[in-house]
């Protein structure tokens, strides 16, 4: 299903794509001056490793809410491809119920999750960040990904012409 027009996304849309493409370049150079400091100068950036591995859950948890917008989630649609019009909306209606719940779940774990790294003050083992920071990752992304579904799933019942149009996927798929 093409993405809908960002509407009042736009600018979070365009920040995210911002994000994701500094936090991959920073992760390149940070990688590159590991493998120089490693081989060539003998001193490798011990933190360098544990910090890529935070950068790469930020950019997973962010892109999939880019994902979620434009409708590009791995999805089996045989069923969906072969079932009457009808149906299909049906379908559509229970995948993106399923969806918006199993979002709401992660999203209120995730926060419980936060709660405990900021009561406990725990700090990651290299770098010693606090590790709200890559925890960080999980309710600011699902939030988005709530918010998302809720908005074109209003558009989807409410009939507007690019939710309606096509009924290939689930509006919030």
């Amino acid at each position: 299903m093409s993405a809908p027009a960002p509407g009042p996304f736009a600018g979070l849309l365009a920040l995210i794509r911002v994000a994701l493409g500094s936090l991959i370049l920073l992760g390149v150079v940070l990688n590159f001056a590991n493998v120089v400091g490693r081989y060539v100068f003998r001193k490798p950036i011990i933190w360098a490793e544990e910090v890529l591995v935070f950068m790469m859950i930020w950019c997973v948890l962010l892109g999939a809410t880019l994902v979620t917008w434009e409708g590009s989630h791995l999805k089996m649609d045989a069923v969906h491809a072969l079932a009457p019009r009808r149906l299909r909306r049906v379908l559509n209606l229970v995948a993106t119920v399923a969806f918006l719940a199993a979002g709401l779940f992660v999203l209120v774990q995730s926060v419980r999750v936060m709660g405990l790294m900021l009561r406990t003050g725990q700090r990651s083992v290299v770098a010693e960040l606090p590790m709200i920071v890559p925890y960080g990752a999980v309710p600011l992304s699902f939030a988005i990904i709530v918010v998302m579904l809720v908005w074109r799933f209003r558009a989807f019942v409410r009939g507007d012409a690019r939710a309606a149009a096509d009924e290939s996927a689930p509006p919030g798929t």
